[in-house]
């Protein structure tokens, strides 16, 4: 009796719109799930659409890879994807933020030479510099193409490199190798500092000041920066955590050799590549051995030179410069590369080692 009261009047009302509503409920979520079960079954379509793509794209791409690489002997069909002026990780000691330089460090020329450059790693090469160079020390970027066959270097490199009024190239018209090459670029130099980098380098933060530094403190040191790691496989900028010093083996064969963390460390042997000094001091050594051919030595050379003439060489934490390194040399050699490398070598043995140069012909070493 009590139900039927309750069931009564405004209550029956209130009952059926409660059970209503939980009709109506039930029909949303069944609704809802139909829904959403399309939904899902678009979203898998679309899905295997893709996959099915990039299947049919994945040869593709390989192909792609696999060209570029014989291209360059790295991965140049991801280089071509990355933007010329990426940002790269701050890979210096905390403490070289903080540090400061003198306000009237002397300007620098950077001199890149380079020979059939793949176009993006030579573009980023100089991006950098650009980027991350304060531009009253930056004097000019000089760029000597040392007689490229690759049609992009040319009138396409010109336009491009023209919006850049810092930016001059100089083009050999024969091949001549990269020792006279950089010969070339220094001739025309304007800046108080030669600064040599290979083409295919991604100057890191603050990369510059460190080493003109070490040039106004003493015109006769030879900075060198800390030489990192860019991936040949996916081009990703790796941190060098553990300090090395350039070294050489018999005969003459340069190697790096591990170091406990200092600000800046004395280093035999530089790698070559990378490396400022003053222009004054490097025509008084006598530059580069002009007799030099092509590549090879010329780092043995005048690393002689700078520790035999009262300079030294210095690795510089606080400068950092990624590079490319490559399993395999892309260049050709107008004569046999071995024969080429073997003949400056022997060159340097017998007009720097005096009466050690027995140790270099002694060695059964193969280069």
């Amino acid at each position: 009796m009590k139900v039927r009261r309750y069931l009564r009047g405004s209550g029956r009302v209130l009952a059926f719109v409660f059970i209503a509503s939980v009709i109506w409920l039930l029909f949303d979520m069944a609704a809802l799930r139909m829904s959403l079960n399309d939904v899902n079954s678009q979203l898998l379509k679309e899905r295997v659409i893709r996959e099915r793509e990039l299947l049919k794209q994945k040869p593709r791409v390989t192909e792609l890879v696999k060209g570029g690489w014989d291209e360059g002997h790295f991965n140049v069909y991801l280089s071509d994807k990355i933007p010329v002026d990426r940002a790269i990780p701050d890979t210096r000691p905390e403490m070289c933020a903080q540090n400061l330089v003198h306000d009237d460090l002397p300007s620098t020329s950077v001199i890149f030479c380079f020979v059939d450059e793949v176009w993006s790693t030579l573009l980023r090469s100089v991006h950098s510099v650009l980027n991350r160079s304060p531009p009253h020390l930056l004097k000019e970027i000089i760029l000597v193409d040392d007689f490229s066959t690759k049609d992009y270097l040319k009138e396409p490199l010109d336009k491009y490199m023209s919006q850049f009024p810092k930016v001059k190239i100089i083009r050999l018209k024969e091949r001549q190798g990269l020792i006279r090459a950089r010969l070339a670029g220094a001739a025309v130099a304007k800046g108080e500092v030669l600064t040599f980098l290979d083409s295919h380098i991604e100057c890191n933060v603050g990369w510059l000041e460190p080493l003109l530094e070490r040039v106004y403190l003493d015109r006769k040191k030879v900075p060198c920066p800390v030489i990192e790691v860019i991936s040949d496989k996916d081009m990703s900028y790796m941190l060098v955590d553990n300090f090395q010093r350039g070294v050489f083996k018999w005969p003459l064969v340069f190697g790096w050799s591990a170091l406990p963390e200092e600000y800046i460390k004395k280093c035999p042997v530089m790698a070559g590549g990378l490396f400022s000094i003053d222009k004054k001091y490097f025509y008084e050594l006598g530059a580069y051995d002009p007799g030099l051919d092509v590549w090879g030595g010329e780092n043995m050379e005048i690393s002689f030179k700078i520790w035999m003439c009262g300079g030294e060489i210095e690795i510089i934490p606080c400068s950092r410069v990624g590079h490319i390194f490559r399993g395999q040399n892309p260049y050709k050699f107008p004569k046999d590369r071995q024969k080429t490398v073997e003949r400056n070598l022997v060159r340097v043995a017998e007009v720097w080692l005096d009466e050690y140069k027995d140790l270099f012909y002694d060695c059964d070493c193969v280069l």
